[in-house]
Parts: structure tokens; sequence; C-alpha cells
């Protein structure tokens, strides 16, 4: 045994002795893309803009504007007047507040509960958000830079069926001008 082990280590070292390292021609070597990447030659003919890809959409998802005044309880603004579509809205963060109607562990609740809030509070004209903060999913309602709104839109979470619903600080959006 340690006989054919002896032997078989001699053999290949003796078979990587045997290799013979090549080396590649300078003028070879230029015509392989890696080294005409490396000296700065590359082919800049191909555009992605001529590409017709039918299989690739973006989709633009627009997001709700929310109320700068006070429009809680009332139906939302007429959206046919001369508003400016979100999409082309711009936002700052400021500090400011939000009402938080839930807040668990399982992203399926709180998934349940951000759909079911969009459903109510969108219409009314606030905006519905899913946060997550280790280890907890939360749903939180509006953005408000004044506490009484938000202490008006936790009234209206309360009378819709959210019980535990309760003001939090928070960085809100609000439209720049």
């Amino acid at each position: 045994m340690k006989f054919s082990l002896f032997f078989l280590s001699i053999l290949l070292l003796a078979s990587c002795a045997a290799i013979k390292k090549t080396q590649v021609p300078a003028e070879k070597a230029a015509k392989t893309s890696v080294s005409s990447v490396a000296a700065g030659k590359y082919d800049e003919s191909f555009d992605p803009l001529t590409l017709e890809d039918d299989d690739i959409t973006i989709r633009k998802h627009n997001v709700p504007v929310a109320p700068q005044s006070s429009a809680i309880g009332k139906s939302a603004p007429d959206q046919t007047t001369n508003a400016v579509p979100d999409s082309l809205m711009t936002y700052k963060e400021a500090d400011g507040y939000r009402v938080q109607i839930f807040a668990g562990r399982d992203i399926q609740a709180a998934t349940m509960t951000e759909t079911d809030a969009r459903a109510v509070f969108t219409p009314k004209g606030l905006h519905v958000y899913l946060i997550f903060e280790a280890p907890f999913y939360k749903v939180r309602v509006g953005d408000f830079t004044d506490r009484n709104e938000a202490e008006n839109a936790r009234d209206l979470a309360k009378s819709l069926g959210y019980k535990s619903a309760f003001v939090v600080r928070s960085k809100v959006r609000v439209a720049q001008e």
C-alpha cells in the first residue's frame, strides 16, 4: 500500500514537471478581446437604443398626492382640473406626523392591512405606507406637517375600524413649490 502511494505521487510529480509552459506571441495576444480592452481598443458601434425588445416593459406607478390642507373627511379633489400630475410633482422630505394603524411581524397581515387601508384612505386623499423597521412591519397613513391634522386622521382611522390607530412622528413627503 505504501509502495503504491509512493509510486503514484512520483508519477504525479513527474507528469507535472513534464508540462511545458507555452507563450503566446505579442501579435496574437493583441488580437484577443481581453488584451484589446486593456489597451483601450474596443468596438463602440453597438447602440442598445436600436434594439426593439418588446418583451421588456417598464411600468410607472403613480402614487397619490397627499393633501396639504386639512381635507380629511371630505371627498378627494376633482382630478380633471388643472392639477399637476403626480408623476411630474417633486417632493421634499420634512419632519411631520403619520397615523400608524398596524404593527406586526407577519408580512402577509401587513400587506392585507395596507391593501384594505389603500381602498379606504386613498379616496380621502391620504397616502398609505408599508414600512419595515426590524422586526416589525408597520402600516402608516398620511403626510402631515401639522399635529392637529394628524389627530383628525387618527380619529378618522378609529371611526373606520382601526381601533389601535395613533399618531407617530415621522419623515413625511411634502410637495415642493
